[in-house]
């Protein structure tokens, strides 16, 4: 029974007629059927054309790109301004910062060397006392302007017949130019200026030589309105 069966199966599979490819991919085509190739369900989906970047647009993104550049470096040399600004007012705090006491200390000074040109040298030498108490005035003189000294502070001392100079000078009177000194230059000190590092804290008050015209005019001037003159000393 069972070897009638095989032979029937045999005998039908021999009887099956062949199909040419062919005709089935006509058969296909013909009811609208798309064939796949092999091997074609592996292949990544196809991406879809892009549309062209128009030039207008780009040159548009270069523009901001361009503008951004420039602003970043704006903002980082601001910065960097800013901050060199900002050490150089820290610095000048901490130079100038002992200026107040100096000032202080300034007329002390000056009331010093008042007390040591009240006494001359031949009456300190005729007084042991006076003598005694220039020399310890002297000494007290001398460490004052040690410590101005070691503080950046240095005294400006203006000799007879230097220039006169508004930028460490302040003229409060004005006479006869004497023997040996030109219009214009220092006859007398009357007191000291101060320096701290490059600034001027005081300026030397001196005596400043003028022409024979010049001391007659103001003569004339002080006679005729006092007030004036006055001011215009002050102003000086």
């Amino acid at each position: 029974m069972a070897e009638r069966l095989r032979k029937t199966f045999v005998s039908d599979q021999n009887d099956t007629p062949e199909v040419d490819p062919e005709d089935i991919k006509a058969a296909e085509k013909a009811a609208g059927i798309e064939t796949v190739p092999e091997g074609a369900e592996d292949l990544p989906p196809e991406t879809p054309p892009q549309e062209p970047i128009e030039a207008e647009l780009v040159i548009e993104l270069q523009a901001q790109l361009v503008e951004a550049k420039a602003e970043r470096l704006r903002a980082v040399a601001e910065a960097e301004n800013t901050r060199k600004r900002a050490e150089r007012e820290i610095a000048n705090i901490r130079k100038y910062a002992s200026e107040p006491l100096a000032r202080d200390f300034l007329q002390v000074g000056e009331f010093i060397r008042m007390a040591l040109q009240s006494v001359s040298e031949e009456q300190a030498e005729a007084d042991p006392m006076l003598k005694n108490l220039r020399v310890g005035v002297a000494m007290t003189e001398k460490t004052l302007l040690d410590a101005f000294e070691r503080n950046h502070v240095s005294r400006i001392v203006a000799k007879p017949g230097e220039g006169y100079d508004h930028n460490l000078h302040e003229a409060i009177s004005r006479v006869d130019a004497p023997e040996g000194i030109e219009p214009g230059q220092i006859v007398q000190m009357v007191g000291a200026g101060y320096r701290l590092h490059d600034r001027l804290i005081k300026p030397a008050t001196v005596i400043v030589a003028q022409a024979a015209e010049a001391a007659e005019a103001t003569a004339e001037d002080r006679a005729e309105d006092p007030a004036g003159d006055a001011e215009a000393d002050t102003d000086a």
